[in-house]
């Protein structure tokens, strides 16, 4: 059975997509967690604000992004949709997007405390591979969705 059709093929734009839902997915159980729990950033800059204040106005909570980041991801996810320069600069965000969610996630210090096997914490453990590995996901699709266009873009002006 040839499956070589369009239909078939798999789609990088919709993966990113889906990708960067489940981030923010991701981060709001994060940050449902660390309001609950008063787990405000804690990198080398602190802001002094309990978590809720801190993911509304500071660095985000030590289990998400701040507020802004997470609203910028959702402006950049509906871009991706848009055909040519637009969607272009949307998946150039989520790319950018991506990289400073994993800095942000190597920065805070409970990302090494929860993966410490003698300080584990199974939640946020979870909650915190998915904050490095979906970030990771969104910068490798997100490159490829720039190459994919850029070629079909070269293509159409070979034409």
């Amino acid at each position: 059975m040839n499956r070589s059709g369009s239909r078939w093929r798999w789609n990088v734009q919709r993966t990113l997509i889906l990708v960067s839902l489940l981030f923010l997915v991701n981060a709001s159980i994060g940050t449902m967690i660390a309001i609950q729990e008063n787990l405000p950033s804690v990198t080398l800059i602190k802001s002094g604000l309990p978590a809720l204040e801190d993911f509304l106005i500071g660095f985000g909570t030590a289990l998400s992004p701040p507020l802004f980041l997470c609203i910028a991801a959702a402006v950049l996810i509906i871009m991706t949709f848009q055909p040519k320069r637009l969607g272009e600069i949307g998946v150039t965000g989520l790319v950018i997007l991506g990289a400073l969610y994993t800095i942000g996630a190597f920065a805070e210090t409970i990302t090494y405390r929860v993966l410490n096997s003698a300080t584990s914490d199974l939640p946020k453990a979870l909650v915190v591979v998915a904050e490095i590995v979906l970030p990771l996901a969104m910068i490798v699709l997100g490159g490829w969705e720039l190459v994919r266009r850029r070629q079909a873009r070269l293509h159409l002006v070979g034409k």
